[in-house]
């Protein structure tokens, strides 16, 4: 069994992650910022070794890769964030690398980006090897991060693996809730792709990525469907019984004091495709679009046979 190291183990896909490698009966070290919180005393119970640091704070890292086989940087903050998140994604990514770096015994170090440095493409598809063009501070900030990366698997043969997810979505962080709730928002004229990747398709994608994957690879890690945020938005509310959704124009939402990266995440688009990944590892998705997932939760009922003869 392998021995594996999570950083963001509590966050939502850390855990998860966690759980699962749990389950196949591997040793997981979980990095934490808070070894107290109700999600690191859950996870010590179910059998992670919870380690406490911060990833800006190299001290508190001193032997945390000591051991371990697979890492995954799955650490994020806020966008609004945009000084820590700096902070987080270039010195974090630094010292964890050096803390691995010391280890010796460190075979993978996975790091998820978005798919964020790809910028506003338009109808335009998008692969690992379409340059990256980042047109708001998050996605910048990630294109450094992931050059910090790939410059030490080229300049110094590390084992770094970057991958480029869509949005996280699944119980718990579901669109369906944003729409019912009134906090969705459809910044621009809604044209613009989103990609997606449900939370149980991504965790099964990192356990394959840490052991198969390509030192040095990029990966977008997306389902087999991005859609138009207006047609996703739309068949929502269409279900919900609800009136189509209002845009906001992008000019207006950053004049209106939005940060840049929220107007960028909502309103940019990125028809990315996952080529690389299903042909690599040969993967089926479970949900391989959103409307899987839209149909478990809001199916549409079919008509009654009452209904059918009126």
């Amino acid at each position: 069994m392998g021995r594996y190291l999570i950083a963001g183990a509590s966050g939502y896909v850390g855990a998860r992650l966690a759980g699962h490698l749990l389950a196949q009966g591997h040793y997981v070290r979980g990095l934490m910022r808070d070894a107290e919180s109700d999600t690191a005393q859950r996870l010590a119970a179910q059998g992670v070794a919870i380690w406490q640091a911060d990833l800006t704070q190299p001290e508190s890292l001193v032997g945390v890769a000591t051991g371990i086989d697979h890492v995954y940087n799955l650490t994020s903050r806020f966008v609004l964030e945009n000084g820590l998140l700096r902070r987080l994604y270039l010195e974090g990514n630094r010292n964890l690398i050096a803390a691995c770096s010391r280890s010796r015994s460190v075979r993978s170090y996975v790091f998820t980006s978005s798919v964020a440095p790809y910028g506003d493409r338009g109808d335009e598809w998008l692969t690992e090897d379409s340059p990256v063009a980042p047109n708001y501070p998050l996605a910048e900030t990630l294109v450094a991060a992931e050059r910090v990366l790939l410059e030490a698997a080229r300049a110094h043969a590390f084992p770094a693996i970057v991958l480029r997810v869509g949005q996280i979505y699944g119980p718990g962080r579901d669109p369906i809730e944003t729409v019912r709730s009134g906090t969705a928002t459809l910044i621009g004229d809604g044209r613009n792709f989103v990609p997606h990747i449900h939370v149980d398709d991504l965790v099964e994608i990192l356990a394959r990525v840490a052991v198969d994957g390509q030192p040095g690879a990029i990966y977008n890690v997306v389902d087999d469907e991005p859609l138009r945020a207006a047609e996703l938005y739309g068949e929502i509310r269409r279900r919900l019984g609800m009136v189509p959704p209002r845009s906001f124009p992008r000019d207006a939402a950053l004049f209106a004091g939005m940060d840049p990266s929220v107007v960028g995440v909502a309103s940019s688009s990125a028809r990315v495709s996952n080529q690389r990944i299903r042909q690599e590892f040969g993967l089926t998705l479970r949900y391989p679009s959103y409307r899987v997932w839209l149909d478990e939760q809001l199916p549409i009922e079919e008509p009654s046979e009452v209904e059918m003869a009126v």
